[in-house]
C-alpha cells in the first residue's frame, strides 16, 4: 500500500502545474465560477478519485463535480459507501465501461494504470468529451506486441523477449502521444515516480490547445509503418487511418 500511496500522491502533486497550463485555475476576481468536471475512469476503490477530488478543489479554487467509473459493481459500492460515511460532497461513482461512457463535457480526465487498451479508451474519451486536461499512466501493453513487424535491422534484437516487450511498450505509448498531438493536444510524456515504486511509471499528460491537425498524420503513419502496425485501438477510436 505504501507504493500505491506514493503513486497517488505524486499523481496529485502534478495536478497544480498541469491545471495552470490547461487554464483551469479560477482567477480570484471571478465570481460564482462554474464547477470543474472531473472523471476518473477505471477508478477501482477510488484511492486516486478521492485524493484528486480534494486536490482539485484546492488547486482550481472552485467547486468540483467528480465521477469515478469502474466495471466492478462491488468496488463501486465500496467507493459510494465511503463517500457517504465520510460526508464527501460532489463525488459519485458508477458502474460502467470506459468505451460506453457518455459523461457529457469534461474538464479533467484521469486513468491510473488502466490495463492495456483501456488506456486507449480513456484517451479517446478525453478527446471525445473535449477534456482540457487528460492524464494517464499506461499499463499492460499487450495489444501491439504480437503485431510488430519491425525493420530488418531490429529483427535479431527483437527475437529476445525482453527487448520485444520493451519495444512494444515504447511504440504503443509513442503512437498514443503522436495521436494525441494530432488530436489537438500538447502532449507531455515523462516518468512520474521512481521505478522502485512501480515499473509502470510513465505518464502521458495532454493539454488541449487546438483543433485536430491533419498535418501531423504523416508522422503518425510513418511511426506505425516502421513497425508494420496497421491498426491500433486509439487510432480506431479517433477515426485515424494508420495506412495511407
Amino acid at each position: 500500500m505504501e507504493a500505491k500511496f506514493r503513486q497517488i500522491h505524486r499523481f496529485v502533486e502534478l495536478l497544480e502545474p498541469l491545471l495552470e497550463a490547461a487554464g483551469l485555475v479560477t482567477e480570484a476576481s471571478e465570481s460564482a465560477p462554474e464547477p470543474l468536471r472531473f472523471v476518473d475512469v477505471g477508478c477501482g476503490k477510488g484511492y486516486l478519485t478521492f485524493a484528486a477530488h480534494e486536490a482539485l478543489q484546492t488547486h482550481a479554487r472552485r467547486p468540483v463535480q467528480s465521477r469515478g467509473v469502474e466495471r466492478r459493481e462491488d468496488l463501486v459500492r465500496v467507493v459510494n459507501d465511503t463517500v457517504a460515511q465520510a460526508g464527501v460532497r460532489g463525488l459519485t461513482c458508477e458502474a460502467g465501461s470506459i468505451e460506453a461512457l457518455e459523461p457529457g463535457a469534461v474538464d479533467v480526465l484521469m486513468a491510473l494504470h488502466a490495463c492495456d487498451t483501456a488506456t486507449d479508451e480513456a484517451l479517446a474519451l478525453g478527446v471525445r468529451t473535449g477534456a482540457r486536461l487528460v492524464m494517464v499512466a499506461p499499463c499492460c501493453h499487450r495489444e501491439l506486441r504480437p503485431r510488430l513487424a519491425p525493420p530488418d535491422a531490429l529483427r535479431g534484437a527483437l527475437s529476445h523477449g525482453i527487448f520485444l516487450e520493451r519495444q512494444a511498450e515504447f511504440i504503443t505509448d509513442a503512437l498514443r502521444a503522436a495521436m494525441m498531438d494530432q488530436a489537438g493536444y500538447e502532449t507531455r510524456v515523462f516518468e512520474f515516480i521512481s521505478p522502485e515504486h512501480t515499473a509502470k511509471n510513465l505518464m502521458i499528460a495532454c493539454i488541449r490547445r487546438s483543433d485536430p491537425d491533419s498535418g501531423k498524420l504523416p508522422g503518425v503513419r510513418a511511426l506505425a509503418g516502421l513497425y508494420g502496425i496497421r491498426q491500433q485501438r486509439l487510432a480506431d477510436r479517433l477515426g485515424v487511418s494508420l495506412v495511407d
